[in-house]
């Protein structure tokens, strides 16, 4: 196996795991490119017990996720942009989505974020890279777990400062363009598995909201990994943005000391 570590593929072995698994850093994008080497992806997942997706996508609730995402206080995106921003945010999102802003207007900044950023990706397939993993595993009847509950992913909207969400988004509509050019750097660094500069991006687009949206993620989804793995042969997807860096979930499974390989498909 070559030693190159730039992949989003990687085998983990060791103490109680009585057989290999496998941890696989996915996109939540439709584009054709996050789409390549499906096939080996997938004969893998064929040959695992069970299947954990960041939270259980079985568990997921439109209904409650929408709730959580809402502005709390019944406030909305006007009462934390000045009318000029909200303005030139709305010309944003009409050209980027086909969609007015009012669509949005009582939703969290992190899902305006997450739209804009999937807008500028192709829409090659019918669902996004890590929904079809979680639907091949599905029809191929493998156990449906996930490393975090489904109530921990929408506490997040609760836990990370709506002002300073509203700063990224200030920030993100006075210069798109820049915010487009981190979106394309990013895309070529998934697709080279370059997940330690892959992580350094995200940490730098995410700025003060990291701990909660990485690195006390990371330390729940290394847990959970393990508990499951030691069980059953388990192949687990996460964002591709978890698995590096010195707070990563590869790191936290090697300081406890298991076995991390990386495997180049």
């Amino acid at each position: 196996m070559k030693k190159n570590k730039h992949t989003l593929l990687w085998e983990i072995s060791g103490k109680e795991l009585k057989e290999t698994s496998y941890l696989f850093g996915t996109m939540h994008v439709r584009d054709k490119k996050a789409f390549r080497g499906i096939e080996f992806l997938q004969d893998c997942i064929l040959n695992c017990d069970a299947f954990a997706a960041e939270f259980d996508l079985q568990d997921a609730s439109h209904r409650k996720f929408h709730l959580a995402a809402r502005i709390p206080k019944k406030k909305s995106l006007e009462d934390f942009l000045n009318p000029r921003i909200y303005k030139k945010l709305d010309k944003l999102v009409k050209r980027e989505t086909n969609c007015p802003l009012d669509d949005f207007k009582y939703s969290s900044p992190i899902i305006l974020f997450n739209v804009l950023s999937e807008s500028q990706f192709g829409k090659d397939n019918n669902m996004p890279l890590d929904n079809s993993l979680f639907k091949f595993a599905e029809q191929n009847e493998k156990t449906l777990l996930g490393l975090e509950s489904f109530q921990a992913q929408i506490n997040i909207f609760s836990k990370v400062d709506m002002k300073e969400q509203c700063r990224y988004l200030k920030r993100m509509t006075t210069n798109f363009n820049r915010f487009r050019k981190e979106l394309q750097k990013s895309a070529e660094l998934y697709i080279k598995g370059d997940i330690q500069k892959l992580v350094k991006n995200a940490k730098k687009s995410i700025g003060s909201m990291r701990k909660i949206l990485l690195y006390d993620r990371n330390i729940t989804m290394a847990e959970k990994f393990i508990s499951y793995a030691s069980e059953q042969r388990l192949f687990a997807a996460i964002g591709a943005g978890h698995l590096g860096g010195e707070k990563g979930v590869l790191r936290l499974l090697k300081l406890k000391g298991y076995k991390i390989i990386p495997i180049i498909y």
